[in-house]
C-alpha cells in the first residue's frame, strides 16, 4: 500500500511556544531560539507578535533576529548569546501586549531569494537589557508564507499532491487486496492467519493514511492541524511496519513452511509486542518534544537512530531465523528461502538504508528523500506478499496455506517432506 505519506511532519505555518527571557540572581536567559521556515525562491512573509502570560509591567519591546541557514551552525557554537546578533541578517523590534493577556503589534517581515530555497531560523533577545529584574514568561506566535500564500516549509510543499497521490494509492490496494483475498476464500474455503495479519495492516495503513488526509485538512485551515489525528495515525503506522516485520520474522522461523501451528514459533508473539510497545513509545515521546532547531523530520535525532539499532536486530533475528529453517529442509527450502531472505531483506534495510542515505542532504530535502524511500519499500513489500499468499505459486503449494477445510481439500505436503 501506499501508505507512507502521512509520515509528512506538518511543520505548523503557525508556530506557538511560552519562553523565560531575563535575568535573575541565578542565571541569565537573554536569547532563546522560537522556530524555523524553509522559505522556496520568491518572497516570504512572516509575522510574529508576543504578550505576557501573567499580567505585570514589562518593557515595550524585544528584539526578533532572523539568521539564514548557512550561518545557524555557527551561530548554535557561540557561547556568548548576545554575541550571536552579529551573524542575524535581519532585526526587527517586536512590541509585547500593553494591556493584560492583549498580543502585542505584529512584528513583519520578508525574505526574499532568488538562488535556491533556504532554512531561516528566528530567536527572541532582550541583549539591550531591558528585562533586569528577573525572568519573565512570554506566549510567542509566528506565521510564515511562501510567495504566492503557501503556508508549507520548502521541505513540505510536495506534501499535498504526495498525500492525494497515497491516499489513491491506499484505495486500490485495498479494494485490490479485498477482491483477490475474497477469490481465495472462495477457492479454499478459508482464509490462512497470514492472510488475515496482512489484510490488518493494509486496514491498519489506510487508517493512519485517512486520519493524516484529515490532520492535513484541518492544518491548511488553521495552520496547526490535529495533533491527536497526526499522532494516531503515526501510531498505527509504525504497529504495521511491527506487524510485517514479524510475519516476515514468523515465516523466517518456519511458519507455514515446517509447521502449521503458530506456537511451534516460542516467543516471537512476546517478543514482537514488546517490540510494538518500544516504537509506540518513541513516537509519543518524540511528538511531546517542542520544536527544535536541528530536527526536519520525525526520524532526525535520537529517535532516528533508535529506529535504525531496533531495525538491524529485527534483520539479524529474521536472518538467524531464516537460515536456520533453511537448514531443517532440503535444496527445494533452500531454495525458496534464498528467494524469501533476499526480498525480506530489502524490506528490512529500507529504513536503515534510507535513513542513512538522508543524512548526505540538505537538512530541507531530507523529508522527501525518507518518505520517498520508505514509501517505495512499503509499496514493493505490500505487493510482493500479497502475490506470495493468494498466488498459487510454490509457497501456497507447499505450505499450510494449501490445506483446505473443504471435503476432499488438499493437505500442505510442506518442503521438509521432500
Amino acid at each position: 500500500c501506499l501508505c507512507v505519506g502521512h509520515l509528512l511532519q506538518a511543520h505548523a505555518k503557525l508556530q506557538r511556544s511560552t519562553l523565560r527571557l531575563g535575568r535573575d540572581t541565578r542565571r541569565s536567559a537573554e536569547w532563546q531560539y522560537v522556530g524555523k521556515f524553509g522559505f522556496a525562491i520568491g518572497q516570504g512573509t512572516y509575522e510574529a507578535r508576543l504578550k505576557e502570560t501573567v499580567p505585570g509591567s514589562l518593557p515595550s519591546s524585544l528584539q526578533l533576529e532572523v539568521y539564514i541557514d548557512e550561518d545557524w551552525p555557527h551561530v548554535e557554537t557561540m557561547t556568548e548569546v548576545c554575541r550571536k546578533k552579529e551573524r542575524s541578517r535581519r532585526t526587527r523590534d517586536i512590541a509585547i501586549g500593553s494591556e493584560a493577556g492583549e498580543w502585542g503589534p505584529p512584528a513583519k517581515g520578508s525574505i526574499a531569494q532568488n538562488v535556491r530555497p533556504h532554512v531561516w531560523y528566528f530567536a527572541i533577545s532582550d541583549c539591550r537589557g531591558t528585562l533586569k529584574n528577573g525572568t519573565y514568561g512570554l506566549d510567542f506566535e509566528i506565521e510564515f508564507k511562501q510567495d504566492g500564500g503557501s503556508h508549507f516549509s520548502v521541505e513540505l510543499q510536495w506534501a499535498t499532491s504526495a498525500n492525494l497521490l497515497t491516499l489513491l494509492g491506499c484505495s486500490a490496494f485495498l479494494w485490490s487486496f479485498c477482491r483477490r483475498s475474497r477469490s481465495f476464500l472462495q477457492r479454499t474455503g478459508s482464509l490462512h492467519p497470514v492472510i488475515w495479519s496482512l489484510g490488518g495492516v493494509v486496514i491498519l495503513q489506510y487508517l493512519a493514511q485517512c486520519l493524516h488526509t484529515g490532520h492535513l485538512a484541518i492544518y491548511r485551515s488553521d495552520g496547526q492541524g490535529s495533533r491527536g489525528m497526526e499522532l494516531l495515525s503515526e501510531v498505527l503506522f509504525v504497529l504495521c511496519q511491527v506487524i510485517q516485520s514479524s510475519l516476515l520474522v514468523t515465516i523466517g522461523m518456519g511458519y507455514t513452511l515446517l509447521q502449521a501451528k503458530l506456537h511451534h514459533t516460542g516467543l516471537v508473539l512476546p517478543i514482537c509486542g514488546l517490540v510494538a510497545l518500544v516504537h509506540v513509545l518513541l513516537v509519543i515521546l518524540d511528538k511531546a518534544q517542542s520544536e527544535a532547531s536541528h530536527r526536519f523530520t520525525d526520524h532526525d535525532g535520537s529517535t532516528g537512530w533508535i529506529f535504525f539499532g531496533l531495525r538491524l536486530a529485527l534483520y539479524a533475528w529474521f536472518l538467524r531465523a531464516a537460515n536456520g529453517t533453511a537448514r531443517q529442509g532440503g535444496l527445494k527450502l533452500q531454495a525458496f528461502i534464498a528467494k524469501f531472505r533476499l526480498a525480506a531483506s530489502l524490506y528490512f534495510l529500507a529504513y536503515p538504508g534510507t535513513f542513512l542515505v538522508m543524512l548526505l542532504f540538505a537538512p530541507y530535502l531530507r523529508e522527501p528523500v525518507m518518505e520517498s524511500g520508505l514509501m517505495v519499500a512499503q509499496v514493493i513489500s505490500n505487493i510482493w506478499l500479497a502475490s506470495l499468499f493468494l498466488d498459487r505459486g510454490a509457497y501456497f503449494e507447499a505450505s499450510s496455506l494449501s490445506a483446505s477445510p473443504l471435503p476432499g481439500g488438499g493437505t500442505p505436503t510442506f518442503f521438509k517432506q521432500e
